[in-house]
């Protein structure tokens, strides 16, 4: 069971280094929230209100 949390760790502190290091840009959450909000518009639109 120690073996396996070891393991589990090395690669989560893995995984985190890996997206630390990434060069690509992200997507800025204020465009995620934009883009979450036009398809909550775009849905209001199609469904009528019951």
């Amino acid at each position: 069971m120690a073996a396996e949390a070891n393991s589990y760790d090395a690669w989560f502190c893995a995984q985190v280094q890996a997206a630390l290091e990434d060069a690509r840009s992200g997507t800025s959450q204020v465009q995620v929230m934009q883009a979450a909000q036009a398809l909550i518009d775009a849905k209001r639109q199609v469904e009528p209100k019951t």
